[in-house]
């Protein structure tokens, strides 16, 4: 008897300890009548589904029982999916309302749906509501990443009550990909935000310990006979510029313009969708962060362009796309002013080619394996030089007819993991230009348990050139990752060879490096005497040059991160490097410059973002092993939200740096390096104003200014030291970029928009000798620098092959 009980006992506590850690199931109830998405919940359909309850919290704290209740339910019919969700709050007033635009929650309550239709666990999609009413979608990795740039057309309503507030939603199939199969089962969870103290809960708990979201999250089940819908959307635009230049003192020209384009989605069955732009207009776009740039590597901007920005996370494979190559600097546009003759001048030379039409495909079939197609076409470029003596004008051409193209098969496998293949191929027309290809693979390999990891990553280039050898390098790197539980550590190698170069159509500031790395985090997401969570990390690094086999930097770095109970966030760093020797900044192969030893710290204080008035800073110090040789920066960014509806914020960056040290030029065939004294000085504001969620108004404005004051100019010798030299010409700088950026923005409709916009740009520079060395003379000199005013009106409908046939049925 006494051996009955204990087994009978033994298979009760495993089958509630089985129990605890299964995943939560809700099954979805279908309809036959119409839901009016209203916020209100009046139909009888919503009392009949099932209720999915008893959230638990995953931030301040992980594992509670919030204070307030939610309930949300699922209906779906043949056309959509309809969630709803009711909670509970302690009144109105407790309920925050920030109001702002789509894909921007603010300081509000929202409401969360993460959808992973083919039930891989790697990523899904997420809809989120606030209790402005406010949309926000994205594409969702399993990591917790995210894609905000995924926009789609769905429907929501809020209601606020008195005691909570109620949030309804509708997610037609057209907006989703989902397997053609007679009953889904998709991975689905949902999380709510109360912002008045940060509480973020969650219907199927998400451990913080464990690696993945979606592979913790629950299961909805009982959607049955509904078929992936046609998906066939077009969304045409039109748009109307003004623009004004002005060369200082030499007049304004002006010229205006009109473009149309269409910007087409179809859904080529229910996994593969395929995306075309024809005739893009990105004229609207933000202004790029424009700075002064004396080191040896090309400035990386982020990319802007709507059509670049969505559903791209295929191709970032084996990191080698950057799409600012698309319709970006043409490849001979500095060859040209090498070519000029007696009296020649250049008069035109555009600095970006003119893109003709984007497409892309991509999708992921039932059995995991994702594939991507990109093709883009840019059309030739060419600048136009002037005899200035004759008058006769001639073409050079700095690019032909160009061809981008991507593939990517990217392939699930167990765990979690998955491996990667990826080819870019740049085609250009003409004799005198070259082409480029490169291929990678990348892997990430991770254990049943998801406690560990094995990524790697190998990629060959090739640039094929008509008249000489081909250009042949390759990357590869291979890292071992622990991920799950308080401590997580990795130990990484990686290498590029001299000859590697993806920058074609991907982005590289210099090849030529091997490194070993090792870096390890603790994680403490528990209460901790007056903190919410903390982290602690260590970190170092070892690089050599390939050719020649030479030891570049050893590096080491340490730091701290801390919440308060308050939600204030605190965050401090130190590295710490012996000698190093930088073989990029002489900008000769194979010469060498000795950096002395260096030291930093930093610190970084947030306070709590919920408040009115919200402010953060940041500085950080550094010294080298030589003196006088060292520097400080420091940031300050507040942000005042004025009501809802306004948001002001300001936020100023000072670098100050002395004896800093680089190349200056070369004189007689020696490389000359030059110590100078350099401050950069940015202030960047603007505010957001909302009518309401679907109406807004947003401005920006930066200023940018950097100065340059030579102490001392040094022949750097083939030991790499700064020798004493003749050399002495003028070479004291300073540089200013001025730019405005104001939106206004209406979605009159859904998926349709009506944007105008208004751009100032000005840039130039000055000589100190005549205008002083203060950073506010720049702004008495703005009317003397070159500067660009632009008004654009842009209008885009959004026309839905589904709604047109249900119209005319």
């Amino acid at each position: 008897m006494k051996t009955f009980c204990s087994c009978s006992l033994i298979l009760l506590m495993s089958s509630l300890f089985f129990a605890l850690d299964a995943q939560k199931i809700l099954n979805a109830y279908r309809i036959n009548s119409d839901i009016k998405v209203d916020g209100f919940l009046q139909e009888e359909a919503w009392q009949q589904a099932e209720i999915a309850s008893d959230f638990k919290t995953i931030s301040p704290e992980y594992g509670k029982s919030p204070q307030q209740d939610t309930r949300v339910r699922v209906l779906y019919d043949d056309e959509a999916v309809y969630i709803s969700a009711e909670m509970d709050e302690v009144s109105r007033d407790s309920i925050m309302t920030e109001l702002t635009q789509r894909d921007d929650l603010g300081n509000t309550d929202f409401f969360e749906v993460l959808i992973d239709t083919y039930g891989n666990g790697t990523d899904g999609v997420q809809f989120v509501v606030g209790a402005t009413g406010v949309q926000y979608d994205a594409k969702k990795g399993n990591n917790g990443s995210e894609d905000r740039s995924w926009d789609v057309v769905w429907f929501s309503e809020v209601n606020l009550g008195e005691k909570g507030w109620i949030c309804e939603m509708k997610i037609p199939y057209s907006a989703i990909r989902f397997p053609d199969r007679e009953e889904q089962e998709w991975i689905i969870n949902f999380t709510r935000r109360q912002a008045r103290n940060n509480v973020h809960g969650v219907w199927d708990e998400i451990d913080p310990l464990l690696n993945g979201i979606f592979t913790q999250s629950g299961f909805l089940r009982n959607i049955k006979g509904i078929k992936p819908p046609v998906r066939l959307q077009f969304s045409p635009y039109f748009s109307a510029y003004t623009v004004s230049q002005s060369n200082g003192n030499d007049g304004n020209i002006s010229q205006q313009s009109f473009n149309g384009g269409m910007d087409l989605k179809y859904g080529i069955n229910d996994a593969f969708t395929l995306d075309m732009t024809l005739i893009p207009d990105f004229g609207q776009v933000e202004s790029d962060d424009n700075i002064v740039n004396l080191s040896p590597f090309e400035v990386q901007f982020a990319e802007k362009r709507p059509f670049f920005t969505e559903g791209l996370e295929l191709f970032q494979k084996a990191n080698i796309f950057y799409s600012r190559r698309i319709g970006g600097r043409p490849v001979n546009y500095y060859s040209v002013y090498n070519t000029l003759q007696q009296n020649e001048e250049v008069i035109s030379n555009p600095q970006n080619g003119r893109l003709l039409n984007a497409s892309k495909v991509s999708g992921r079939n039932s059995r995991g394996l994702g594939i991507a197609v990109f093709n883009a076409i840019e059309s030739g470029s060419a600048a136009t030089i002037r005899n200035n003596e004759t008058g006769e004008t001639r073409d050079y051409q700095t690019q032909g007819l160009t061809n981008y193209n991507i593939v990517v098969f990217d392939k699930n496998l167990k765990n979690n993991s998955y491996v990667s293949f990826i080819n870019t191929n740049v085609w250009r027309q003409g004799a005198e230009f070259y082409d480029a290809n490169v291929s990678g693979i990348e892997f990430d390999i991770k254990d049943k348990k998801q406690n560990y990891s094995v990524e790697g990553v190998a990629a060959v280039s090739v640039q094929s050139f008509t008249n000489r050898d081909n250009n042949v390098g390759h990357k590869m790197g291979l890292d071992f990752n622990k991920i799950s539980g308080n401590f997580n550590y990795s130990f990484q190698y990686f290498e590029e060879s001299p000859n590697y170069n993806p920058n074609d159509l991907g982005f590289l500031s210099a090849p030529n490096e091997r490194s070993l790395g090792f870096f390890a985090n603790y994680n403490i997401y528990e209460p901790l005497i007056n903190f919410n969570r903390a982290n602690f990390w260590f970190g170092s690094s070892y690089r050599r040059i390939v050719d020649p086999n030479a030891f570049n930097r050893l590096r080491f770095n340490i730091g701290a991160w801390f919440q308060t109970r308050e939600f204030f966030n605190i965050e401090f760093w130190g590295s710490v490097s012996p000698q190093a020797y930088d073989y990029f900044e002489p900008r000769v192969p194979g010469r060498f410059m000795v950096i002395p030893g260096f030291c930093n710290a930093g610190m970084w204080i947030g306070t709590d973002n919920r408040k009115k008035f919200r402010t953060s800073f940041s500085s950080n110090i550094y010294q080298l092993d030589e003196e006088g040789r060292w520097g400080y920066s420091y940031n300050i960014n507040p942000r005042f939200r004025v009501s809802n509806r306004f948001t002001v914020y300001l936020r100023t960056y000072v670098d100050n740096q002395f004896d800093d040290t680089g190349w200056v030029n070369f004189n007689d065939g020696n490389i000359i390096m030059g110590q100078r004294d350099r401050l950069i000085v940015e202030n960047l504001g603007g505010f957001f104003y909302n009518f309401t969620e679907k109406i807004g108004l947003n401005m920006r404005v930066r200023h940018y200014w950097d100065r340059g004051i030579y102490r001392s100019f040094h022949h750097l010798s083939q030991e790499g030291l700064l020798l004493q030299t003749d050399y002495d010409a003028p070479h004291d700088y300073t540089g200013s970029f001025f730019n405005i950026d104001l939106n206004f923005n209406w979605r009159f409709a859904p998926g349709s928009d009506i944007f105008i916009n208004w751009k100032n740009n000005i840039a130039g520079g000055e000589n100190l000798m005549i205008h002083g060395q203060n950073y506010f003379n720049s702004f008495k000199n703005f009317e003397n620098y070159p500067q660009t005013n632009s008004l654009s009106v842009r209008i885009v409908y959004f026309i839905d092959y589904l709604n047109i046939k249900k119209s005319l049925s």
